[in-house]
């Protein structure tokens, strides 16, 4: 996230890379196949992208308003669902088709002890607002000094498959992404064992399962730390998408059609792949139709 850090010299050096997510880059025109359409300001620091029938579901991260917005395919805001509860880093979005399941998870100074996740109705239409959701607690292993950016317990992407909550690291340290089950029936759980996936040569943001070709999906970016050029030439982000089969293999990496910050990815009932972008004072936040199909 775009924050500064002032914790060592090479979390100080990461921290500044990710500051320039605020300067002015270009970003790359259309090709056949994608669209690009600008979201409102109330979406500046979209974190997270669900795909809802024809509309969308997105928030912004930590330090933003505790709001969930709905929009369509053009960012016009459709409906706002506000909660009871505090955003300190919302991260990621899924849904069982009932219940929207809702990550309170950033983590990437190692501070947290515990992560939060918000069970909210899919419907809202009887909700009184601020709605209060349930709420599940992820206890972190104890007794662990991690420093910031520095360690592999920073989750920006939760996906539900097979009736469970999947965790997925950012992995600062290790630089591999591992997923970790989370019971959505259980108010107060470990984190648990977790399941790396092959390394896809990026800090994953967001992750979405095709339930139809039974694979997974995770975008993202290359580490700051070690892409200083990308910066420094005004590249961007270089941000990336990996495409994986069930057992986590890696099949295909591609490079997204953009400079920005990718944070959030879905997929929609056609089988289009939709990214959502990060702004900043000099640019808007984006919802991409990347061309790319499940299928």
């Amino acid at each position: 996230m775009s924050h500064p850090i002032r914790y060592s010299i090479l979390s100080g050096l990461a921290g500044l890379l990710l500051l320039l997510s605020g300067c002015s880059i270009s970003q790359t025109a259309p090709v056949q196949g994608q669209s690009i359409v600008t979201l409102p300001p109330e979406l500046l620091e979209t974190s997270g992208l669900l795909c809802l029938e024809q509309d969308f579901i997105s928030f912004n991260d930590s330090g933003g308003k505790p709001v969930l917005y709905r929009f369509d395919r053009s960012g016009l805001i459709r409906a706002q669902l506000q909660l009871s509860v505090r955003n300190s880093d919302w991260e990621a979005i899924t849904s069982d088709g009932k219940f929207l399941y809702l990550a309170d998870t950033g983590n990437n100074a190692g501070r947290k002890h515990r992560l939060f996740i918000y069970k909210v109705p899919l419907d809202w239409s009887d909700l009184s607002q601020p709605y209060r959701p349930e709420r599940l607690e992820v206890l972190l292993p104890p007794d662990e000094k991690r420093q910031p950016y520095q360690h592999d317990l920073d989750f920006e992407a939760m996906v539900y498959q097979q009736g469970a909550l999947w965790l997925i690291s950012k992995s600062w340290q290790s630089q591999i992404p591992a997923r970790y089950k989370i019971s959505p029936d259980v108010k107060q759980q470990y984190l648990g064992d977790a399941l790396p996936f092959a390394n896809p040569g990026f800090l994953v943001t967001d992750a979405i399962f095709d339930h139809n070709q039974q694979q997974w999906w995770l975008v993202g970016y290359p580490d700051p730390r070690t892409a200083i050029w990308a910066h420094l030439s005004n590249a961007g982000f270089q941000s990336q998408i990996a495409r994986y089969d069930h057992q986590l293999q890696l099949l295909q990496t591609k490079t997204l059609p953009t400079k920005g910050q990718v944070e959030g990815v879905c997929i929609d009932q056609d089988n289009q792949i939709w990214i959502s972008e990060e702004g900043s004072k000099q640019n808007p936040a984006l919802l991409m139709k990347t061309g790319l199909s499940s299928h």
